[in-house]
């Protein structure tokens, strides 16, 4: 899908797509804080240690989404994972080892959101949106070793 470049602000659609889907074992508590929500690690299974922002902090803690039918803050969505941000899972997503990509089911869903029709219904991190698509993660190498699909 082609969007508008006004809707995405100047921000490649492939990062803009990352923020405000769902959770995998984690959440936000109170204003920046976050916590896992699972002791396994979303990706291998072994002991999450802490989170990963899934959108580089360095691109912002948000990206505000002005659509037709609404306004929305979306955060990145938290991983839990193993390891720190240079071992385990953790390490990999921050070495490029590691890549997660949200995946619309159909182009509806996609449109749905980008008009925020779908943002309306269902709010940012809802679990209710693998619904509408999952999380491919997928090595360096483009081959996908998990779809999270809940």
């Amino acid at each position: 899908m082609i969007l508008d470049a006004g809707l995405l602000r100047g921000w490649p659609k492939e990062r803009a797509e990352l923020y405000g889907k769902p959770h995998l074992g984690a959440r936000y508590t109170h204003g920046a804080a976050y916590e896992p929500t699972q002791a396994r690690c979303a990706v291998c299974g072994r002991r999450a240690c802490n989170c990963h922002h899934v959108a580089r902090r360095s691109w912002g803690k948000t990206f505000r989404l002005v659509t037709p039918n609404g306004v929305w803050e979306l955060r990145s969505p938290l991983f839990a994972l193993c390891g720190s941000g240079t071992t385990g899972c953790h390490g990999k997503f921050h070495d490029g080892g590691l890549r997660a990509e949200w995946v619309w089911r159909t182009g509806a869903a996609e449109e749905a959101w980008w008009s925020g029709t779908l943002l309306r219904e269902y709010p940012p991190h809802s679990p209710d949106l693998y619904m509408f698509g999952y999380w491919a993660i997928t090595d360096r190498y483009g081959n996908e070793i998990i779809r999270e699909v809940k």
